[in-house]
């Protein structure tokens, strides 16, 4: 195409090429300027490019001037044109430990999101980086593992790109069960992987295991301090941490990628006490936190703040309270669906509302003691090896 800029010397042209670096037409005026010329060279690829776009659309120029009563027939081939990088299924390679599409990604926007066709496994515990044509890494994470031949989804953010396998998807949505064979699994937990936790180390039946606990105790120069609670959201770990010494909690996350590099998260517009131990508790529904005794400020099991999760910028930003009802008991056996808290105590299941606090009684089963969980979406209730799908609205 042919700029404005590549007009023959001498022309009328603008010559602020900072502020215009292609140039753009100038004014006639009061000679000797006599403006940039109505040429072949500067409108003739516009009008053409134009032209075809209405062609590839199938629109066949009508000949009445555009209008709000003729309507815009080039604003409706806009709107019918496909877009070649994510309408289309694009390649996913693998070179090494780094995968890659033949995109430019320093020109998409944040959350961009693309269908690829990978044709190679993804092996967990493996870190991979993911690059396009412009070979810029970026961190990457399998939410969802993938094989060679899955479809992929991918969402691309210069702070990591995140995979999910269109296919473990299609499979977890009609599981009644999983197998659970090393005990309890993390209460919350998005990715298709069952993870479970233990003095202050994460494991998984594959088999494979981290020490979460170790490395934050160098951050907190602290070797007593305790992780007492883990969570997987969207390809993070997120760890409540209590500091004995100082008498404090934190909270950092991990990424899946890299589980030896924990990194602090920032609360704002509300705090963890310090000096004073009320024993708060965290719950997520992937989207919310939801710490209780008002992020440990004082001794209201009931009383929670809540929290907007952003993973990628490392903040929790409070965004208000809510009181459940006083016959609350804390318990990490809770699970979130639907904006509601549910949790299992002595063979009680209970239905808390997360809007305005209201109790609701569910049932009763006294004869089982077992554990509810959240994995991919879905509720399972375990109390052995296998974990059956629960249905909680």
């Amino acid at each position: 195409m042919r700029t404005v800029k590549q007009l023959p010397a001498g022309t009328p042209i603008e010559t602020d090429f900072t502020k215009f670096p292609d140039s753009t037409v100038v004014n006639e005026t009061d000679l000797p300027n006599s403006g940039t010329p109505v040429v072949r060279e500067i409108y003739g690829d516009i009008l053409t490019n134009i032209y075809k776009l209405l062609r590839i659309t199938g629109i066949t120029a009508n000949g009445n001037e555009d209008n709000e009563l003729n309507g815009y027939q080039l604003v409706t081939a806009l709107q019918n044109l496909p877009n070649a990088l994510n309408d289309i299924e694009q390649q996913l390679n693998l070179i090494g430990t780094q995968f890659t599409v033949g995109l430019n990604l320093s020109i998409l926007p944040a959350n961009y999101f693309l269908l690829c066709r990978s044709v190679e496994n993804y092996v967990a515990g493996t870190v991979y980086t993911f690059a396009g044509s412009d070979n810029n890494p970026y961190a990457f994470t399998a939410v969802t593992a993938f094989s060679s031949g899955d479809e992929v989804l991918l969402i691309i953010n210069p702070s990591g790109v995140r995979a999910y396998s269109l296919s473990t998807i299609g499979a977890e949505t009609d599981a009644t069960e999983t197998f659970t064979p090393f005990g309890t699994p993390l209460a919350f937990n998005d990715s298709a992987k069952v993870y479970y936790q233990s003095e202050g180390t994460l494991f998984s039946d594959l088999p494979e295991s981290y020490d979460l606990q170790s490395p934050i105790r160098v951050l907190e120069s602290n070797g007593t301090t305790i992780v007492y609670e883990m969570m997987i959201i969207g390809g993070f770990v997120l760890c409540l941490a209590f500091n004995p010494t100082a008498v404090s909690y934190k909270i950092y996350k991990y990424a899946l990628n890299n589980l030896t590099t924990p990194i602090l998260m920032t609360l704002s517009g509300s705090a963890f006490a310090v000096g004073t131990d009320y024993q708060p508790f965290i719950y997520t529904d992937g989207v919310k936190l939801y710490i209780s005794n008002n992020t440990g400020n004082n001794t209201d099991d009931y009383a929670f703040d809540i929290y907007t999760i952003n993973l990628s910028a490392g903040t929790l930003t409070y965004s208000g309270t809510v009181s459940l009802d006083t016959g609350f008991v804390k318990t990490t056996n809770a699970v979130i669906n639907n904006n509601n808290l549910y949790n299992y105590v002595n063979g009680v299941l209970n239905k808390y509302s997360l809007a305005n606090g209201a109790l609701t009684y569910v049932n009763t089963f006294t004869a089982f003691v077992g554990v509810l969980f959240k994995l991919d979406g879905n509720i399972y209730y375990s109390n052995g090896e296998v974990g059956k799908l629960w249905t909680l609205n």
